[in-house]
C-alpha cells in the first residue's frame, strides 16, 4: 500500500472536539480511585469525559478538612463526574455507630453516591439493606461491593455469586467486586494478579454484565478484561495516571487492543445467553460441550441459550468441518 502525500480526504485527522459526553452511561464506565493527593480534578479535567465516577479512597477524607472535601467534590461536578465515598469509611462509621451522621454529611458535603461494602467488618444482608435505605433516604444512591480485603479470607466463588445476587436485588447504581488497590489476592485475581477466568465466567453467567464493575486496578488486567468482555466492561479502582491509557485501549487505539475491539450489538435475554455470545465472538466455532465445560453452565441453560441466539439471528449452527457428527455455533 502507498501513502499520499497528500491526502484526499477533507475531514481533519486529529478532533477539534470529542463528540458529547451523555451520562449516567450504562456500560463502557470508568471508576476512578481518589488518593486525595497527586492528579486533581483540574489535572484530570482534560479527561474528564472518559471518567464516570471517583471515589474518595478509603478513610482519607476525615484527614483533610472538610471544606477541602467540599472544595474537590465541586470541582469534580464542574466536569460531571459523580463522587463515591469509600466502602471502608462506611464501615468505620458503623463500627463506632455513627453510619446516620456520616450519610447527613456526605450528602450536605456533596457526595452523590456511597459505597456499601463489608471488606473488613460483617454486615448481614439486612444490615446491607438498611444502609441502602437511610443512603436513599438522603438522596444519595449507592454502590455495594461484594469481596473481602485481607487475601487470607477471601469468599468462595459460590458465596460471591450470591453476595452479587443479593447486592442486585438492592437496586444498586452498580455492583462492584473488590480487588483492593494491589489487585493481586483477592476477589478474580491470583496472588500475581492473573485473571481467575473460571471465576469471571461463572460470575458473568450468573449476572449481567452491564450491573457489574470489576476492580481492575494494574493496567495488564485493564487490557485482558477489555479484550474477553469487551470495550464496554465497566472497570474500577483505576488510578487517575492509568484513566488515558485505559480509554485508548477501549478505543483500540494501543497494540494490546488495535483491531481487537468487538463489534456491539445488542443481545437480549438472561445473562447465560449474552456469556455465550461473549464466547462465541471470542472462540468462534464451539459446540455444545465445549460451551457448557467453558462457561461451567447446566447443558440444559447452554441448549436454552443457543436457542435463544438463534431466534435473535445472533448464531448459526454449522456441520463441523473436522467431525461430521458434531454440530458446531458460530456468530451470523
Amino acid at each position: 500500500m502507498t501513502v499520499s502525500a497528500t491526502s484526499k480526504s477533507k475531514t481533519a485527522f486529529f478532533p477539534k472536539s470529542i463528540p458529547p459526553v451523555r451520562r449516567p452511561r450504562a456500560t463502557g464506565v470508568t471508576h476512578v480511585l481518589d488518593r486525595l493527593g497527586g492528579p486533581g480534578p483540574r489535572d484530570l479535567s482534560l479527561h474528564a469525559p472518559y471518567i464516570d465516577f471517583v471515589k474518595f479512597g478509603w478513610g482519607l477524607p476525615l484527614l483533610v478538612p472538610r471544606d477541602a472535601v467540599r472544595e474537590r467534590i465541586r470541582a469534580y461536578h464542574e466536569s460531571s463526574i459523580e463522587v463515591s465515598t469509600g466502602g471502608t469509611l462506611l464501615e468505620y462509621a458503623v463500627t463506632h455507630e455513627r453510619a446516620p451522621q456520616f450519610l447527613d454529611e456526605a450528602k450536605e458535603l456533596g457526595f452523590d453516591l456511597v459505597e456499601i461494602s463489608s471488606g473488613v467488618i460483617e454486615l448481614a444482608p439486612s444490615q446491607i439493606e438498611r444502609l441502602a435505605t437511610l443512603a436513599r433516604e438522603r438522596k444519595l444512591d449507592v454502590f455495594i461491593e461484594v469481596g473481602k480485603k485481607d487475601p487470607h479470607y477471601q469468599l468462595s466463588l459460590k458465596e460471591t455469586i450470591a453476595q452479587v445476587g443479593h447486592a442486585r436485588s438492592l437496586g444498586p447504581r452498580k455492583v462492584i467486586l473488590e480487588s483492593r488497590e494491589s489487585g493481586r489476592g483477592v476477589g478474580i485475581y491470583d496472588s500475581d494478579g492473573a485473571i481467575k477466568w473460571d471465576w469471571v465466567r461463572s460470575i458473568v453467567a450468573e449476572h449481567p454484565i452491564e450491573d457489574l464493575i470489576f476492580e481492575a486496578p494494574l493496567e495488564f488486567q485493564q487490557v485482558e478484561l477489555i479484550r474477553e468482555l469487551g470495550a464496554d466492561v465497566n472497570l474500577g479502582n483505576v488510578a487517575p495516571a492509568s484513566v488515558a491509557a485505559l480509554a485508548s485501549q477501549r478505543h483500540g487505539l494501543r497494540a494490546e487492543t488495535l483491531g481487537t475491539i468487538r463489534t456491539s450489538k445488542s443481545v437480549r435475554g438472561p445473562p447465560a445467553a449474552k456469556f455465550l455470545f461473549f464466547l462465541l465472538e471470542t472462540y468462534h466455532g464451539l459446540d455444545q460441550s465445549q460451551l457448557a465445560q467453558m462457561s461451567r453452565l447446566p447443558r440444559r441453560t447452554v441448549q436454552s441459550a443457543l436457542d435463544s441466539l438463534r431466534r435473535q439471528g445472533l448464531v448459526q449452527e454449522y456441520v463441523s468441518l473436522h467431525d461430521s457428527r458434531r454440530r458446531e455455533y458460530r456468530l451470523s
